[in-house]
C-alpha cells in the first residue's frame, strides 16, 4: 500500500482515498501508477487534499484523458467547492464528474 493512496476495492469499482493534502506531480504519478489495475469504474477521492498545484491538475488532467480514451469512467468525489471550480475551468470535471458519496453505495 501506498503512503499516498489506499486502495478500496468492490466489483467493477475502486475507490482511491488520496491520503495527501497536497496533489503535486508526484502525487499525481502515484494516483496514476494505482490505476494501473483499473476497474470499469474508478472514483478519486479528495476528501483529504485542501491544495492541488499546476503540476498536479497537469498531470491529472493527463491521467483522466487517457484513462477516459480506454474507456474507463472516473468521478470525483469530496471536493472541495474550489478545486471543483478549477477541474470545471480545465474541463477535467468533462471527463471525471464528481459523485456523492451516498451515490457510490449502489455499486457496492
Amino acid at each position: 500500500m501506498s503512503d499516498i493512496i489506499r486502495r478500496e476495492e468492490f466489483g467493477d469499482v475502486v475507490v482511491l482515498h488520496i491520503l495527501t493534502t497536497s496533489v503535486d506531480a508526484i502525487s499525481a504519478a502515484a494516483i496514476a501508477a494505482e490505476c494501473q489495475e483499473m476497474r470499469p469504474i474508478t472514483v478519486l477521492d479528495f476528501s483529504e487534499v485542501s491544495f492541488i498545484n499546476s503540476a498536479g491538475i497537469s498531470a491529472l488532467l493527463k491521467f483522466v484523458v487517457n484513462a477516459r480514451k480506454s474507456g474507463y469512467q472516473l468521478f470525483a468525489m469530496n471536493v472541495t467547492p474550489h478545486h471543483q471550480k478549477i477541474f470545471k475551468m480545465v474541463e477535467m470535471a468533462r471527463y471525471m464528474p464528481t459523485i456523492e458519496e451516498r451515490d457510490l453505495a449502489a455499486y457496492r
